[in-house]
């Protein structure tokens, strides 16, 4: 799960957490990604053709999350863990930034992580260190970065 996914679609409105799975799930920060991105292009298929690489820097429940953004932001935040239909529900509802097609793998997502068919989602298996030589950001240390946006995000 990006990191940057809870400053958008109405993740963390009015300081609730909107979760689809009660089940952890890895985090990942997209300037880790992004990056790692540029670094594998500047040194080309040589050294990273065939390569499998995975960023999940934090595995986290709605609860730990919700804590993590309180911390980070000084703001109270609650989780509110709900079904995978109900994120296709979420989605398919008018003005939804989702396409249908979004919602219907979305459901699925939600639906194979929370019956163990995608448990893997739930691991720390990150190459953030492998490729740029630095530990990735945790989700405590992005959220500091980004509380201002956060703050905003959870008031509108």
């Amino acid at each position: 799960m990006f990191m940057q996914n809870l400053l958008g679609y109405a993740a963390i409105k009015g300081g609730r957490y909107s979760y689809y799975t009660s089940k952890a799930l890895g985090y990942t920060a997209l300037e880790d990604v992004a990056e790692s991105a540029a670094r594998i292009l500047i040194e080309g298929p040589k050294k990273h053709s065939g390569k499998d690489y995975w960023f999940s820097a934090d595995v986290l429940t709605a609860n730990q999350v919700a804590e993590t953004l309180a911390e980070a932001t000084g703001r109270k935040f609650a989780a509110v863990v709900r079904t995978a239909e109900t994120f296709q529900n979420d989605a398919e509802q008018p003005g939804s930034i989702f396409e249908s097609a979004y919602a219907k793998g979305g459901l699925e997502f939600f639906r194979y992580v929370e019956d163990g068919r995608m448990a893997y989602v739930g691991s720390v298996k990150d190459d953030t260190k492998r490729i740029l030589g630095r530990e990735p950001l945790s989700l405590k240390e992005w959220a500091k970065l980004y509380a201002k946006e956060l703050l905003e995000v959870a008031e509108s």
